[in-house]
């Protein structure tokens, strides 16, 4: 999974180095601090993020309103898609806005970024759904805080989960209603019927 990941990191920087528009991760974050519209950052490589449905925003945050009301009092905090994750590895670094993050590290007020999460969560929309379940699942696998990954689907009643094991990833699908999401890693369980609430599906 990591040489996978190291191959596609490489191949991208040279593609962005050749063609010129390569730009450092320091650079990226001076400029993210004014800019409106967000961005996220693919080793070297920025891309400015597409405006949200409001199916997608309920489900954000019917999630983050969850999450929150279950984390009160405990070591864990939950973020909306506001504050960035940071991936390092070897040879790159990346940035992205999850639209739900569970970090356990205790992210200082001042911070830009977490670099540790726990849990994370995407809904998926048809511009994002490729890269959210290719390109972003490997990069938060590579992750050695990450003990969930969890896909959520705003078109249809779908929830994915990838869990971290000790063989390595295990997957899960919920489809009804009547199904429950529990991430025992951080001591909470969602009803799918909560994370779709207002939605209508």
């Amino acid at each position: 999974m990591l040489e996978e990941v190291s191959t596609a990191i490489v191949a991208h920087m040279g593609d962005a180095l050749r063609a010129g528009y390569y730009i450092s991760p320091e650079a990226y974050l001076a400029a993210e601090r004014t800019r409106e519209q967000k961005h996220e950052y693919l080793a070297g490589v920025e891309y400015q993020m597409a405006g949200a449905s409001a199916g997608h925003n309920r489900i954000a945050g019917n999630l983050f309103a969850e999450l929150r009301r279950q984390l009160a009092g405990k070591p864990c905090e939950v973020f909306s898609a506001d504050l960035k994750v940071r991936i390092r590895t070897n040879t790159a670094e990346f940035y992205y806005y999850p639209d739900v993050t569970i970090d356990y590290s205790g992210v200082a007020n001042s911070a830009l970024f977490a670099e540790q999460p726990r849990v994370i969560f995407e809904v998926l929309s048809p511009d994002t759904e490729r890269i959210d379940r290719g390109e972003k699942l490997r990069n938060y696998q590579s992750l050695p805080s990450l003990d969930a990954y969890v896909l959520v689907d705003q078109h249809r009643t779908a929830v994915m989960i990838y869990r971290r094991s000790e063989g390595g990833w295990s997957r899960d699908l919920l489809t009804e209603k009547s199904e429950v999401l529990h991430l025992p890693s951080i001591e909470c369980a969602l009803s799918v019927a909560a994370i779709y609430e207002r939605t209508g599906l």
